[in-house]
């Protein structure tokens, strides 16, 4: 209470500490997308302990997209004959 004036402890240094973006860092969540670009944002910064903005903002500095694959389905040779007969 001498230290803030209150009864409430503070909270001065109670969140998380924030991480710096340097140039190996950003060297390193470059090389972690070019091993595997399938990875998600949310898993990325989960395994490293980055924050979700900070990937967001390097990742848009070297004009990367987040985007979702999409996997679609291809015509291959054997669906036009099957094609003709359904028509």
């Amino acid at each position: 209470m001498r230290e803030t004036g209150n009864l409430t402890p503070s909270q001065r240094g109670a969140r998380r500490p924030r991480s710096k973006r340097t140039p190996t860092l950003e060297e390193a969540v470059l090389e972690v997308l070019d091993e595997n670009p399938n990875i998600s944002i949310h898993n990325f910064t989960l395994n490293s302990h980055v924050n979700c903005i900070l990937i967001h903002r390097i990742l848009n500095q070297e004009k990367y997209h987040p985007y979702h694959y999409i996997k679609i389905q291809a015509l291959t040779r054997d669906n036009f004959p099957r094609r003709v007969i359904f028509c």
